[in-house]
């Protein structure tokens, strides 16, 4: 019996150029931080403007732990 050596559906990748913002918890000092940062990694034209710093700072968003994740478990 041989492998399959071919995928059986196409892979979909994400637009690059679709940013889409992090969702803060609301009221978490360090998640509206992040979100500036991000604003302004993304802001094409700025001295700041780092895609690959606005992917690092939205999953460290993604990631920052909050009371109410725990909770939802």
């Amino acid at each position: 019996m041989a492998r399959e050596r071919t995928m059986s559906a196409p892979v979909q990748l994400l637009d690059p150029l679709d940013y889409r913002a992090p969702d803060p918890a609301p009221g978490c000092d360090v998640c509206g931080a992040l979100l500036k940062q991000w604003r302004q990694a993304t802001e094409v034209g700025s001295p700041a403007c780092d895609m690959s710093h606005a992917t690092d700072l939205a999953v460290e968003n993604g990631r920052h732990p909050h009371d109410w994740k725990q909770d939802a478990r």
